[in-house]
């Protein structure tokens, strides 16, 4: 078995808009996603931008030999909420790990997330990262994080 490829974290830019409306909209992300209907491009884009200069979020894109290969979404508030999509064409590569522990680095107290009962990939992913089951609500699964 080969190792996962290298993930470097870097802030989201405009650019990246379509790449991450083509991950969001990708049917598995959405059955997946707290909401599971299909964004519109002008609507993302209008979003992607704002987005960009809240200060209250933060948008990260990994990439690994090239390519991009997922993102993670940080909404920071009196606890940080954080999302992972990893590209479509990259699932499988043991991708998300890297994804999710380089932002955690990156955020100071603790930390939640919401997560489909149905999507247990994630909610082991989030176990191996950290964070320990506290709820279910609404069809999620809140898992959280203590502070450092």
């Amino acid at each position: 078995m080969s190792a996962a490829p290298q993930v470097r974290l870097r802030k989201a830019a405009p650019g990246d808009a379509l790449d991450v409306l083509a991950w969001r909209n990708d049917p598995v992300t959405r059955a997946m996603s707290r909401v599971q209907d299909e964004v519109e491009p002008a609507t993302h884009l209008a979003w992607f931008r704002s987005a960009l200069d809240d200060p209250a979020l933060t948008l990260l894109i990994g990439e690994a030999e090239g390519e991009k290969v997922g993102m993670v979404r940080l909404d920071h508030g009196a606890v940080t909420e954080v999302s992972i999509n990893v590209s479509p064409a990259c699932r499988g590569r043991s991708l998300g790990y890297a994804l999710l522990s380089q932002a955690l680095a990156q955020v100071g107290g603790a930390v939640v997330a919401d997560i489909r009962t149905e999507n247990l990939a994630s909610q082991r992913l989030f176990e191996r990262a950290g964070f320990r089951f506290l709820e279910t609500r609404d069809g999620l699964r809140r898992f959280v994080r203590a502070a450092d």
